[in-house]
């Protein structure tokens, strides 16, 4: 092999190298779920796209699933219930926003109530799916939409719809 082949080759793995890490950093990466608190939706262990871009060119809609941080670094994956300026209120296991029940067809169990709460600008109110086993904005308050790092737009592991 000739030095010009082998620098070739060189030179197009290091610029797979850099697209790989700047399309990880800023477009797409992968999300591990830890927990049941998402089923059945997605269950523990399952892997899944995290799409960065949305968030930066668009607002969060309500029962998209997010991943996001805490202030205390923890990375958690839950679904968005309610969205910035809305009034949220649980009752007789159904959601309100603003007065007006909404459907929530991934639900495969019953949600206990909680008082009316106003959503502040800027945030959001998200809970899992297995509400029984989820720590969610019910304990930890709303969400700063600055603390989403994407919206898992498929699950890549097991292979299966989302």
């Amino acid at each position: 092999m000739n030095k010009k082949y082998i620098r070739n080759k060189l030179l197009v793995f290091i610029v797979a190298c850099i697209c790989l890490f700047v399309i990880r950093s800023y477009f797409f990466s992968l999300g591990k779920v830890d927990g049941e608190s998402m089923y059945p939706t997605l269950n523990d262990h399952d892997y899944v796209l995290l799409n960065k871009v949305s968030y930066k060119i668009g607002e969060p809609k309500r029962f998209d699933i997010i991943m996001f941080t805490l202030p205390d670094n923890s990375v958690l994956i839950k679904r968005v219930i309610g969205l910035p300026g809305e009034i949220l209120e649980y009752k007789n296991n159904h959601l309100y926003v603003n007065g007006r029940i909404v459907k929530e067809s991934f639900l495969k169990e019953e949600t206990e109530d909680f008082e009316t709460m106003s959503i502040p600008d800027g945030e959001i109110f998200v809970m899992g799916d297995n509400r029984d086993h989820s720590t969610d904005s019910r304990v930890f308050g709303t969400l700063p939409i600055s603390h989403i790092l994407g919206e898992a737009s498929f699950k890549i592991w097991p292979i299966t719809g989302l």
